[in-house]
């Protein structure tokens, strides 16, 4: 079964936010080691032009999200900011 690509991304924060017990400046290196990992597997399989294409994008596109995951982190129906149960700290079922 493939997961949807909601599903998948959703998978990975899950996994993140999991490892780290919702401390991301906790493990920040591992966290940015893992992604560069990752982007670089995704640039590795991309044809030249592709690759060019999506390090041109990059910089932008990651200052476009410290937007969002501020607007989000700020957002009072974010789920992390709720009270936690210590035995089900990410709230999950």
């Amino acid at each position: 079964m493939t997961l949807s690509e909601d599903a998948f991304l959703d998978s990975i924060f899950e996994t993140v936010l999991k490892g780290c017990d919702v401390d991301v400046k906790a493990r920040k290196n591992a966290i940015w080691s893992a992604c560069i990992a990752m982007m670089a597997d995704c640039l590795r399989s991309s044809d030249e032009f592709t690759r060019e294409r999506l390090l041109r994008d990059l910089v932008p596109e990651l200052r476009e999200a410290i937007g969002r995951l501020d607007q989000l982190l700020r957002s009072p129906r974010n789920p992390l900011r709720s009270p936690r149960n210590p035995l089900n700290p990410l709230n999950l079922n």
